[in-house]
C-alpha cells in the first residue's frame, strides 16, 4: 500500500512538472505572439501609407493612424463618414464608379484622384483597393503621389520644352543651309553661268586646229561638273527649292541621285497618293529623314536592296493624322539589343521626338533592318519659298 502511495505521488509530481512546463512554454508563446501582434500593429498604425476599410457606400469603417494623419483628422472624427467628404475637390463620380468597379473585380483595383489644388500640401492620391466578399466591404490602400505627380508635370514640361527646342534648332539649321544655297545660287551661280557665256563665245570665235580650242574644250568640261556638284549641293541644303514643292517631288528627285552614286542597291518608293499638301518645314523633316535612313543603308547595310514606304493614316473626328515613314533593306542587319546606335539614328530620333512621334527599329544578323516612323501631322501651313536653280 506504502509503495502504491509512493508511485501515486511520483505520477503526481510529474504531472506537475509537465504542467509546469507546458505553462512556461505557454506564457513564452503568449509573450511571443504579444509582441508580435505589437509589431504588427505598430507597422500597420504607422506605416508610410494610409489603410482604410469601406463599405459599399463609401462610408469609412476603420483607418489606420497614418491615413488619419493623411486625411487631417482625428480618428473619432473620420470612422462612419464617408470616404469623399474628406475631400472637397475630389471627383465624386469618379470615386464612386471606381467603388462599384472594386466590389465587382475580385482582384486589386488602382486609380489617381486629384482631391485639390497643385499648391495644396496633398494634391493627389493613389487609392488600391480589394474587396472582402464575405464581409462586403473593401481594404483601401492610400499613398499621397503629389510630389510624383509634380515629378511627372516637371518632366513633361522639360519634354515639351525640349521638343521645342529642337524643333527651334532643325528651323535654325534648315533656314542656314537655305541661305548657303542662295548664296550658291546667286553668287557661285551666277559667275559659272558667266564663265559658261564667255567661254561659249571664245569657242565660237576659235578655230578647232586652233592651240586654244582644247583648252576651251576643258573649260566647258568643267563648268558642267561645277554646274552638276552645285545643282547636287542645292538640293541637298534645300531640296524643296527647285519647284520640288511637295514631298514626292523632292524623293523624285533624291531616288534620281541615289541611282547616280549607288547603283549597286535598288532603291523603291512607295507613295501614299494622299500625301499632298504637307507644310513646307514637315516635308523638310521628312525628307531629312528618309535622306539619314538611306544614308545609315549606305554606309553600313551592305544591302542590294533597299525600299522606302510613306502613308498617311486618316484619323476620325478632331484627332490628327499620322504620316508613317518606313525604311527598310535586306542588309547585314544587326543587334538592336546591343545599342549600336550610330549619329545618323540618333539625329533621326532627336527629329521624331521634336514632332512628337515614335521610332521604331528593328533588325537581326543577316536579316536586314527596318525603321519605322509615325510623325503625327498637325495644321499645316503653306509656306513654301522657292527659286530656279542655274539651268
Amino acid at each position: 500500500m506504502n509503495q502504491r502511495n509512493s508511485y501515486r505521488r511520483i505520477d503526481d509530481y510529474e504531472v506537475r512538472s509537465k504542467m509546469e512546463m507546458l505553462s512556461q512554454l505557454l506564457q513564452i508563446q503568449q509573450h511571443e505572439l504579444n509582441e508580435s501582434r505589437n509589431r504588427y500593429a505598430d507597422l500597420f498604425e504607422h506605416a508610410p501609407v494610409g489603410y482604410f476599410t469601406l463599405n459599399k457606400i463609401g462610408e469609412v469603417l476603420s483607418i489606420n493612424q497614418t491615413g488619419a494623419t493623411l486625411l487631417g483628422q482625428q480618428r473619432a472624427q473620420i470612422a462612419g463618414k464617408p470616404f469623399c467628404s474628406f475631400f472637397p475637390h475630389i471627383n465624386q463620380q469618379l470615386f464612386f464608379d471606381y467603388l462599384q468597379e472594386t466590389f465587382a473585380n475580385p482582384r486589386k483595383t488602382t486609380i489617381d484622384l486629384k482631391v485639390r489644388d497643385i499648391q495644396e500640401e496633398i494634391s493627389y492620391i493613389r487609392l488600391e483597393s480589394t474587396v472582402l466578399s464575405p464581409q462586403n466591404i473593401c481594404r483601401m490602400m492610400m499613398t499621397d503621389i503629389s510630389q510624383l505627380q509634380r515629378t511627372i508635370k516637371l518632366n513633361r514640361d522639360l519634354l515639351n520644352e525640349n521638343r521645342r527646342l529642337m524643333k527651334e534648332l532643325f528651323h535654325i539649321q534648315e533656314k542656314e543651309r537655305k541661305t548657303l544655297a542662295y548664296e550658291l545660287h546667286d553668287e557661285l551661280g551666277q559667275w559659272l553661268t558667266a564663265i559658261r557665256i564667255e567661254n561659249e563665245f571664245i569657242l565660237n570665235c576659235t578655230e578647232k586646229n586652233s592651240i586654244t580650242f582644247p583648252s576651251a574644250q576643258a573649260i566647258r568640261e568643267s563648268t558642267q561638273k561645277m554646274h552638276r556638284v552645285i545643282r547636287s549641293m542645292l538640293h541637298k541644303l534645300c531640296p524643296l527649292l527647285h519647284n520640288a514643292v511637295e514631298l514626292p517631288d523632292a524623293l523624285f528627285e533624291l531616288k534620281k541621285q541615289w541611282y547616280f552614286s549607288h547603283s549597286k542597291t535598288n532603291l523603291e518608293f512607295k507613295l501614299d497618293d494622299d500625301l499632298a499638301p504637307l507644310d513646307e518645314q514637315f516635308s523638310i523633316i521628312v525628307f531629312r529623314l528618309i535622306q539619314e535612313g538611306l544614308n545609315n543603308i549606305f554606309n553600313h547595310a551592305e544591302a542590294s536592296w533597299a525600299q522606302v514606304s510613306i502613308n498617311r493614316e486618316r484619323c476620325r473626328d478632331s484627332a490628327p493624322d499620322f504620316l508613317v515613314v518606313k525604311i527598310e533593306d535586306n542588309g547585314k542587319g544587326y543587334d538592336t539589343s546591343q545599342h549600336y546606335d550610330g549619329l545618323g539614328l540618333v539625329s533621326m530620333r532627336e527629329r521624331v521626338v521634336a514632332l512628337d512621334g515614335r521610332l521604331v527599329v528593328r533588325s537581326a544578323h543577316n536579316e536586314g533592318t527596318e525603321i519605322n516612323i509615325r510623325l503625327p501631322i498637325t495644321k499645316q501651313h503653306n509656306e513654301c519659298s522657292h527659286f530656279h536653280t542655274p539651268d
